[in-house]
């Protein structure tokens, strides 16, 4: 489920956090969770370490939102055992794939590897980035310009169907060769796999011609590159056939400049001071109090195209169960309701910008409490 679209404005401040030099570990926690099979298996992810306490507690609470919908563990409780994590979508294991330093020490890259099985077994990779000057979440859509998301699309759809084409007449050449019966048929279906997807996705009178042409493909963050990955023209019960695969654009930092913002600039080719709006609009971890005294934490994401973050949810910290929020924006004013077991509004929080500040009221069970929340 995608929360609505959150416009959270700031002005262009640079966070204070580590410095470039600093050092980072990952030492993974375990999990036990429950399969589709209802059987107990085995999670591990990603709990790093770096001087800067508060960049490591930015970076694991995003994590663990994320990949557990839980909160990580607390100092006091470290070493405890936490409860049986129960996932909306079961899986059978999750396990850290790499981690590291990339772009001159200015990102710190997270690669997650997961298996999940219901009618057949999937595996999956998820990959997280990180400032390590704050450790915000670096979205990738932050990179580039207004224009130069435009002007990606252009490019990455010019190019698909370019592959397409030489990857048809390919194989009508194969096809033509008297190659065997049973060859010819594989061959056969391969070019009609790739002629309906040249035809929906890149002629201009195809179904998905105007989605294609807005929309670079999902954006992978490399060391000095961007790769703009479209999907595949197979489903999967013909990925077989599908010699061609993810249709995937990757290109070099130097190539890129002309379609970078300014923080782009930074990450990916230090260039300027790399300043950025201290709240990241598209997914972020704030940490605050209810009534002064009630610790809690809260998530706020948005869907924005090629990017999938769960729904906004928020925590109290001592039960540490996720709970569900609709997000609606009045002016400046932003709405998070909460709703109970038979889906009636329970709750609501209300509040305003106060630079980098969340302030409001908690209001339920005929109690108004004041709220605030920062990253």
């Amino acid at each position: 489920m995608f929360a609505k679209n959150i416009s959270l404005l700031s002005g262009a401040l640079l966070l204070s956090g580590t410095c470039l030099g600093a050092t980072f570990s990952d030492k993974p926690v375990k999990y036990a969770s429950k399969n589709h099979m209802g059987e107990k298996v085995e999670l591990t992810i990603p709990f790093i370490s770096t001087e800067n306490q508060q960049v490591a507690d930015r970076i694991n609470n995003f994590l663990h939102i994320q990949l557990l919908n839980t909160l990580p563990p607390g100092k006091e409780d470290a070493a405890t055992k936490t409860a049986l994590i129960e996932l909306e979508l079961p899986l059978e294991s999750m396990e850290p794939a790499s981690s590291g330093l990339v772009n001159g020490k200015r990102q710190y890259a997270i690669v997650v590897s997961t298996e999940g099985c219901g009618a057949y077994c999937s595996l999956g990779e998820i990959r997280f980035d990180f400032d390590t000057r704050t450790g915000r979440a670096i979205t990738p859509l932050e990179l580039l310009s207004e224009s130069g998301k435009k002007a990606l699309a252009a490019l990455a759809q010019k190019t698909n169907a370019r592959r397409l084409r030489t990857e048809i007449a390919r194989l009508e050449k194969l096809r033509n060769k008297g190659t065997k019966e049973r060859d010819k048929e594989t061959i056969a279906e391969q070019i009609e796999l790739y002629e309906r997807c040249l035809e929906e996705r890149y002629t201009k009178s195809g179904s998905l011609y105007d989605l294609y042409l807005k929309y670079p493909g999902q954006i992978n963050i490399l060391d000095g590159a961007l790769s703009f990955d479209s999907g595949t023209c197979s489903a999967h019960v013909n990925r077989a056939i599908d010699d061609l695969g993810n249709l995937i654009v990757t290109l070099k930092a130097p190539q890129l400049n002309a379609y970078l913002s300014n923080y782009g600039k930074y990450i990916l080719l230090g260039e300027g001071d790399g300043a950025i709006a201290d709240i990241n609009p598209y997914a972020q971890v704030f940490r605050g109090k209810i009534n002064g005294n009630t610790p809690i934490t809260l998530m706020l994401t948005s869907n924005a195209e090629g990017v999938y973050y769960p729904s906004s949810r928020y925590f109290y910290d001592k039960h540490r169960k996720a709970i569900e929020l609709k997000v609606e924006h009045k002016q400046d004013l932003t709405e998070l309701t909460e709703f109970d077991s038979k889906g009636k509004p329970s709750a609501t929080i209300s509040y305003r910008r106060d630079g980098n500040k969340l302030l409001g009221h908690w209001r339920g069970a005929g109690k108004t409490l004041t709220f605030e929340a920062a990253p």
